[in-house]
């Protein structure tokens, strides 16, 4: 999907939302994200950045497990 696909399908789905609590509450992440999107490339090293943003692309199944998986891996831990 390219960004004005999700641009466009964020604008749709927020268009059917009556709630005003809902509504506030998307404004003020969105405002909050404008506002200091910047600030993370100040605070970290450049290195750290670029590896922060690689991370934050990936696809999110690649790093994640199931609840079994990891209570299998817990119980063999406790079991050592």
């Amino acid at each position: 999907m390219s960004i004005q696909q999700m641009q466009q399908q964020l604008i749709d789905n927020i268009s059917t939302i009556s709630d005003e609590n809902i509504l506030k509450m998307l404004d003020e992440e969105v405002s909050y994200y404008l506002r200091h999107r910047e600030d993370l490339s100040k605070l970290l090293s450049e290195e750290d950045y670029k590896e922060l943003t690689m991370l934050a692309k990936e696809p999110i199944d690649k790093n994640t497990m199931s609840l079994d998986e990891f209570n299998s891996i817990m119980d063999r831990a406790i079991h050592f």
